[in-house]
């Protein structure tokens, strides 16, 4: 069974073989690191962070650097609050992301705003309404240089 990455911080006991699946946030391979690729991977329930020795990138390279949904299979590490699951398997779902989505890429609407430029009082106001966020069609913009 896949496991939540909240379950793998939480609920899950050293050494135990383990399978997580989620979104790649960061790949990371130092230079001072021998070899070995550090991975983040992120569910709805939390993050987890994976260890992948040089031996085995080597055999999952493609979808250890290709992949946005990451599937592995490995040991949990738990030291203290700091846990790692040392991956022995890769899986590449990226597929499996357009299932997700209900309608194409193109009809999607251009936001106006982001949640970063909305603008909120130091504290909340219950009796305000929420600020609704409006979408643009993607044709009142001009189109732009093409770089291609």
């Amino acid at each position: 069974n896949i496991r939540s990455c909240h379950h793998i911080n939480n609920d899950s006991t050293d050494g135990q073989l383990v399978k997580v699946a989620g979104l790649v946030l960061v790949r990371q391979r130092p230079g001072t690191a021998g070899g070995v690729c550090f991975i983040t991977i992120e569910d709805e329930s939390g993050y987890s962070n994976l260890v992948v020795f040089e031996k085995l990138f080597e055999t999952y390279r493609k979808e250890i650097l290709h992949a946005r949904l990451l599937m592995v299979e490995g040991r949990l590490q738990r030291e203290g609050k700091v846990v790692h699951v040392i991956v022995s398997k890769c899986f590449d779902f990226t597929k499996m992301l357009g299932k997700l989505v209900q309608r194409e890429v193109d009809e999607l609407p251009v936001l106006t705003l982001a949640r970063g430029d909305e603008k909120t009082a130091p504290y909340p106001s219950h009796n305000k309404p929420a600020q609704v966020r409006e979408g643009v069609p993607k044709e009142a913009f001009h189109g732009g240089r093409n770089f291609k």
